[in-house]
């Protein structure tokens, strides 16, 4: 089967033109021989090895389907709660009125920057119709900030956490919660609380929240796949059904192509597949992805959690066998100003960089000439990395401009850029709910497949799991004063911080 060059599904255009036929014919021989299923992501086949769980973050959009009895009634419970959220959001911005609604958001990781990102984008287009504070960190003057910003009368705190354990998001609400006390009382406070989570007796057990302020995803939707389910309220309140459901829409459509074509010729798993081929067969160590509009301004966050997350992993699914080469390490910005910061590696390091570069087609403001210009920097950079201009060229340009053939020969090896670094060009047709929704649904598809042929499980993140619970016991390590049973080289940290955190 030949490999595509161009592929339009879901109002986007992918190009793979500028990508070597070594690179094409291996992604396409990989993709050919992989054993895993797209459908198998709607059905009750267990995915995540390591937690025994399938993988159902498509059956949290609107209108997917199941393809057995259980794939199916986990469609049928997320769909009705998304239900269920969307009209209780519609009663409390109807209720606010005109004066509309602080919401305190506490989320992180997947809670957070998948959100941020889309709220981000979308208020491009539409003013949101109330006022969101996002808190992720423990940074204590982040949260002050958000509460100062807010009116306690008109507040609403959302603890966006899947398990309800995630430390920054539960010391936060404690904070916010105290802060909302004391505006409007206690009582009316607890009122004021919202959960979004996986663990609804955990919830209940901490805070009391009854069923009502509850809205609940499950255990088999990872973290950084949840947006679509109930973790995605905030949307709702800023933007409103229609628009969030045109962003599931976009997001269907993009699951139809991919599980209805064969992934050597769907876009999402030819983005896999070149990615693969660049880490294992041209051993490349590092992926950029260059989004141009300021609307993707909280997008590279997202992506690099979402790739590196799933990706970066040394052990086969089954858990028994090590892996030398997973995922690239990505780097990731909004053009034109990263052109100015990481671009230079680009185009002249000595170990060549894959790149992905998104933009949109039509103009969502109205100068057309400097969106032309954007566009052209789009293409730009593209044509640089891959077609390169060679010393030759530029010394007989140099020497045309008067330079003699040394000095020429000299500046020539410096700006010299060789070429052949690869590009997927991917175009949105606009920007709108439908295109976003379609961009993020390919670029989860695309990370889960990219992880299916390194053989890992894209789907946990251990290494996360480790670093939280070490940051328990060293932080009652500092409240006691004691290091005993720290690594040497923490305890030496603790005794820097006696002396200097005062």
């Amino acid at each position: 089967m030949p490999t595509p060059k161009t592929i339009d599904t879901a109002g986007l255009r992918l190009e793979f033109t500028r990508h070597g036929e070594q690179a094409l014919a291996t992604a396409l021989k990989t993709l050919a021989a992989l054993p895993n299923k797209a459908q198998d992501l709607v059905s009750k086949t267990v995915l995540n090895g390591s937690e025994n769980r399938p993988a159902w973050h498509v059956l949290s959009r609107l209108g997917a389907k199941g393809l057995d009895a259980p794939s199916q009634a986990a469609a049928d419970f997320l769909q009705a709660e998304f239900t269920r959220m969307a009209d209780w959001v519609d009663q409390r911005v109807e209720e606010a009125g005109a004066e509309g609604l602080d919401i305190i958001h506490l989320g992180a990781g997947g809670s957070e920057t998948p959100m941020l990102a889309l709220h981000t984008a979308l208020s491009v287009l539409q003013t949101p119709r109330c006022r969101v504070h996002w808190v992720a960190n423990l940074d204590g003057a982040t949260i002050d900030a958000a509460l100062a910003a807010a009116k306690p009368e008109r507040s609403w705190i959302i603890i966006n956490s899947k398990s309800f354990r995630t430390q920054e998001v539960m010391r936060n609400a404690d904070i916010a919660l105290r802060w909302l006390g004391d505006g409007i009382g206690t009582d009316k406070a607890r009122q004021r609380l919202v959960a979004l989570t996986a663990n609804a007796e955990l919830a209940l057990q901490r805070f009391g929240l009854p069923a009502n302020q509850i809205f609940r995803s499950l255990p088999e939707i990872g973290g950084r796949f949840s947006l679509w389910s109930a973790h995605g309220m905030v949307l709702l309140l800023a933007f409103g059904r229609e628009t969030v459901t045109q962003l599931h829409a976009g997001a269907h459509d993009m699951d139809q192509h991919f599980l209805s074509t064969p992934l050597e010729s769907s876009a999402p798993g030819l983005m896999a597949g070149l990615s693969h081929a660049y880490r294992v067969r041209f051993g490349l160590p590092l992926l950029s992805i260059g989004l141009y509009g300021d609307a993707f301004s909280r997008m590279p966050l997202y992506l690099q959690q979402l790739l590196m997350e799933s990706l970066g992993k040394s052990t086969s699914a089954d858990g028994m066998q090590p892996v030398h080469v997973s995922g690239p390490a990505v780097i990731s910005g909004v053009g034109t100003p990263v052109q100015h910061t990481y671009f230079q590696l680009l185009h002249q390091a000595a170990v060549p960089v894959f790149h992905e570069i998104v933009a949109v087609a039509h103009p969502w403001h109205r100068h057309l000439r400097e969106h032309m210009a954007l566009l052209a920097n789009a293409l730009g950079q593209a044509d640089a990395l891959w077609n390169g201009k060679d010393a030759s060229s530029w010394q007989t340009e140099l020497m045309a401009q008067g330079m003699s053939p040394e000095a020429a020969a000299r500046a020539a090896h410096h700006r010299a850029c060789p070429g052949g670094r690869p590009s997927t060009f991917i175009w949105m047709e606009r920007l709108s709910a439908y295109h976003l929704g379609a961009l993020l649904a390919l670029y989860e598809h695309r990370t889960v497949v990219e992880g299916w042929l390194y053989g890992i499980n894209p789907f946990d993140q251990w290494g996360v799991e480790l670093g939280k619970t070490l940051a328990t016991k060293i932080e009652n390590a500092l409240l006691s004063q004691n290091a005993q049973g720290l690594s040497p080289e923490t305890a030496a940290s603790l005794d820097y911080l006696r002396t200097h955190s005062n």
